[in-house]
């Protein structure tokens, strides 16, 4: 008596069987009846059969040849192999010791659900995939692999685990701000009740990992190119931008944005360096994954479409109305890396280009402040010679206060200005207009008539002179009144002659026809849209190619 009967302890599900788990909970929350019947039609259809000896159905799996014909992915772009390495590191979750897995059905569903951003259905305690992602295309040293037991989606599957040097590995997760950081992996297993299951093993070391810079250019190029795709769209529209000649458009831009990330050597990205750029500067450009992996949700056996009247059947709205001297095709798919896509694909109408107007300010109000919606403002130019050749280009330095010089000795500032690549990079500013044109610049101070007038410039900033013949972009990294970029490795000032200013409105038909009937400026209707305009110009930062 008083003694209680032992019971034995319910075995504990093993990683297989939590993974299986997982991907039924993804596969009933996160698609409609019709999608995942659309999901199975298509596996089914072009999967392979892995026959074994134990078992006589055999087990279903695609290969990477099927993936990268379903997706109909380009063989220019050289990207079939990154894509697929990644999907069977990401197939592998939330377990990524198992990985890279065989691309069976619930390793699909997952990959499916995790690039598309539908597990947010099911796992609801902070849901970020961008560890994830990084994982899924990063490689590891050799003493990550013989310590952890866990592999990155690119080391294994092609065995080019690369040597990271000691100095440069990631130094930004010893302090522990990483490692408190909520993992997603932990988070599904949550989701399931069975945190417990999350061993040792799992905890892969991310600060002795990198993308290789290979890896990142072509994955680049390829985002670019299909950037304004559809779920429902075939890969197969986008090939005029496929040829040889718009391809050498596309990595021209691709390896700005890869400069962007401001790797430390020349063997790849660190996690450091990935985080912040992506959160901070890059916040859509994995985004295009999402429509390309939903394709598998639409089958060709599965009439998904809606009977609509055919009186709209016109010509396709084309994804920009006009190519200008800057705005193209490539810089509005980098511009949809920071700016929703959603507000840019046949939403752009060019308001004011100085070369087809004249570089006035004059110009610049009649044609863009009736416009009472979200502007982009694109410029370039050519930087002044130090010493300058011109008397114009000297009176314009003349106005540059002394004191936002770096310090550095000014021979050694020059020749580094002209030395400067392109660096995409997206710093936060505000606006002003009272002398010329100016972002993140205070308002200029009203000063004695005999005193020299010089520009107010702020921490960063990009300012017109009032006649819009010369400009200069200013960073000294304070990033703001409240944002600091913190990069003191590339603070910058470039002096530059204007040789283009666009304004392109960002707006459909309704701002078209406002901007017609003449709104802005009178009546309380005007205030507002006068002062929603103003409110555009400032906030959103400057990106692009300097």
């Amino acid at each position: 008596m008083g003694q209680a009967h032992s019971s034995k302890q319910p075995a504990q599900p093993s990683a297989e069987e939590l993974s299986r788990c997982l991907a039924q909970r993804f596969a009933d929350q996160s698609f409609s009846g019709v999608e995942l019947y659309s999901f199975k039609d298509n596996f089914r259809t072009l999967a392979d059969v892995h026959k074994s000896k134990t078992s006589r159905a055999g087990l279903l799996y695609w290969s990477e040849d099927t993936l990268i014909k379903f997706l109909a992915i380009p063989d220019c772009l050289e990207v079939g192999a990154i894509l697929f390495c990644a999907a069977s590191y990401i197939g592998a979750f939330p377990f990524p010791s198992l990985a890279p897995v065989v691309l069976d059905f619930e390793a699909l569903v997952k990959v499916v659900v995790i690039l598309t951003g539908r597990y947010k259905s099911v796992i609801r305690r902070r849901p970020d995939s961008l560890r994830l992602l990084f994982r899924s295309l990063a490689v590891y040293d050799r003493g990550v692999h013989q310590e952890g037991g866990g592999n990155g989606g690119m080391g294994k599957e092609k065995g080019n685990e690369v040597d990271v040097d000691v100095s440069l590995e990631d130094k930004e997760g010893e302090g522990g701000e990483d490692e408190d950081e909520d993992d997603l992996s932990l988070a599904a297993l949550d989701a399931l009740d069975a945190i417990e299951a999350f061993g040792h093993a799992e905890k892969l070391n991310i600060h002795h990992a990198r993308i290789p810079l290979d890896i990142m250019r072509k994955l680049i190029a390829f985002l670019l190119a299909i950037a304004p795709l559809r779920p429902s769209q075939p890969v197969a529209d986008f090939s005029d931008r496929l040829t040889p000649d718009a391809l050498t458009g596309v990595r021209g831009v691709g390896e700005c944005i890869l400069r962007g990330f401001r790797c430390k050597d020349e063997k790849g990205v660190l996690y450091s360096d990935f985080k912040p750029t992506i959160k901070k500067s890059l916040p859509y450009m994995f985004t295009p994954l999402e429509p390309l992996f939903e394709h598998l949700l639409f089958s060709k056996n599965v009439d998904m479409s809606i009977a609509t009247p055919s009186n709209n059947s016109g010509p396709p709205i084309p994804l920009l109305s006009t190519e200008c001297q800057i705005m193209d095709l490539n810089l509005l798919g980098q511009i949809s890396f920071f700016i929703p896509g959603t507000h840019l694909w046949h939403r752009l109408r060019l308001l004011y280009a100085g070369s087809e107007t004249g570089f006035s300010m004059g110009s610049v109000e009649t044609k863009v402040l009736k416009w009472a919606a979200p502007t982009l403002l694109l410029v370039s130019g050519i930087r002044i010679p130090f010493p300058v050749e011109t008397h114009a280009q000297q009176a314009f330095l003349d106005r540059i206060p002394l004191r936002c010089i770096p310090k550095c000795p000014v021979e050694t500032f020059t020749q580094g200005l002209l030395r400067r690549r392109r660096v995409f990079d997206l710093p936060a500013g505000t606006c002003a207009r009272d002398d010329g044109i100016g972002f993140g610049s205070p308002m200029q101070k009203l000063k004695n008539h005999c005193s020299q007038s010089y520009l107010n410039l702020g921490p960063v900033s990009l300012t017109f002179g009032h006649s819009l013949e010369y400009g200069i972009f200013q960073n000294t990294g304070g990033g703001g009144a409240y944002n600091s970029t913190g990069d003191e490795d590339y603070y910058t000032r470039d002096v530059f002659e204007i040789e283009e200013i666009e304004v392109w409105g960002c707006g459909g038909d309704s701002e078209a026809e406002t901007e017609g009937s003449g709104v802005g400026g009178t009546g309380s209707a005007g205030a507002q849209a006068d002062y929603a305009w103003e409110g555009s110009w400032g906030g959103q930062g400057f990106g692009g190619r300097c």
